[in-house]
């Protein structure tokens, strides 16, 4: 059958030539992206039934890993990388709907997002070695999200001459919803099936699941609450 379809498809020019745009679409499909990559090493890996559009890979540096995992849609992402050994990795079905950077500075950083989370628009730095951010499964973020493990620059203490801003992990739990304008700075952990509020600031940890928090800084507004993407009566 298979031999049968093929001298079919080779004895008809029409047919051809459209099954040529075709693999050419599908190729030019997945692969709608700039790419500088300068260093040694660098592994990009990005599975077949993955979709980019308009993305962006800047990379500088040694060994780095990103790694794009299946049905994933990102739409104008940016990865930004600037050091050696770092690693990224966007599980099955994870989406970045209008925009969004992933920036590593450094070395031996991390940023993981988990499988079924959809992104409107974030900016998740990952800035200084050996630090990480995690984000679970089936998460939800809204736009202008900003996640950032590090100041990138540096506060003294005047009388030791200590630097006293180190950066500090972020880890983000399963099935937690992120309004719009929420900034969630380092150190900070969050449990599972939680919401946090429009414009909220988060600065510290919150173990406890299933709360809503919200305010600048944050703070646990309601307890034993759950969520779905769905708006139902």
């Amino acid at each position: 059958m298979k031999a049968h379809l093929k001298e079919l498809v080779k004895n008809n020019p029409v047919l051809l030539k459209y099954l040529r745009m075709l693999k050419s679409w599908r190729k030019l499909r997945q692969f709608i992206a700039v790419k500088t990559i300068k260093g040694k090493n660098n592994s990009l890996q990005i599975e077949k039934s993955a979709l980019l559009k308009n993305c962006k890979f800047d990379i500088q540096g040694d060994n780095n890993c990103i790694e794009i995992h299946a049905s994933c849609f990102l739409n104008g992402l940016t990865f930004y990388i600037r050091g050696n050994s770092n690693k990224v990795v966007l599980g099955k079905g994870v989406r970045f709907n209008n925009s969004g950077h992933i920036w590593v500075e450094d070395n031996h950083c991390v940023a993981t997002i988990g499988d079924n989370t959809t992104i409107e628009d974030a900016h998740l730095a990952v800035t200084e070695s050996n630090s990480k951010i995690e984000i679970g499964r089936d998460c939800m973020f809204a736009y202008d999200i900003d996640l950032r493990t590090g100041d990138s620059h540096s506060i003294i203490d005047k009388t030791t001459r200590e630097r006293i801003n180190p950066a500090q992990n972020i880890s983000i739990g399963n099935h937690v919803w992120v309004a719009s304008h929420v900034s969630i700075l380092k150190g900070v952990q969050i449990a599972d099936n939680s919401v946090v509020a429009s414009r909220a600031v988060v600065t510290k940890s919150f173990s406890e699941s299933n709360i809503l928090m919200g305010g600048m800084p944050a703070r646990k507004l309601k307890e034993n609450i759950d969520w779905k993407r769905e708006r139902i009566k």
